[in-house]
């Protein structure tokens, strides 16, 4: 996530931001990168005094980030290692003996399965928070969006 952005618009306690660029994205010419960054909305938690224009740091809060890495690095890594320890009890429904083949299939089954359903519900149920505004790093005398370096 982009940590510094221009505020486009300010109203009841959530800002339009738009991604600034960063040293990174100087020489890059891809259509998707920070130079045609697309607005996003954050909350001001701490009820900063914002007016479009500042440039702002912004942040995941924690219980996002917490869960964005347990969805991500841990379900995957217990699905898998279950994965190789339920091939046994399956080979032994089937009636055949276990290899090492059936534990690699169990591993890459279980790893699709849960990434799968981690993308679902990553774009269906789990509505994570919205960004915040966390600092003012520079704030303007004026409202405008000259200010903002787009």
């Amino acid at each position: 996530m982009r940590d510094k952005a221009c505020i486009i618009k300010y109203e009841n306690g959530i800002a339009t931001v738009i991604p600034l660029l960063s040293d990174t994205c100087i020489n890059c010419n891809s259509p998707t990168c920070a130079k045609r960054g697309t607005p996003f909305q954050a909350s001001n938690p701490q009820n900063l005094k914002l007016k479009s224009g500042d440039i702002v740091k912004i942040e995941a809060p924690a219980t996002t980030q917490i869960a964005q890495g347990f969805l991500s690095l841990i379900v995957p890594i217990l699905s898998a290692v279950a994965g190789y320890f339920l091939a046994e009890p399956v080979a032994k429904l089937w009636g055949i003996p276990v290899t090492e083949s059936m534990r690699t299939v169990g591993v890459l089954i279980l790893l699709a399965l849960s990434t799968g359903i981690i993308f679902i519900l990553s774009k269906t149920w789990l509505k994570l928070s919205k960004p915040q505004v966390t600092a003012v790093i520079h704030s303007v005398n004026t409202v405008s969006l000259e200010s903002c370096p787009l």
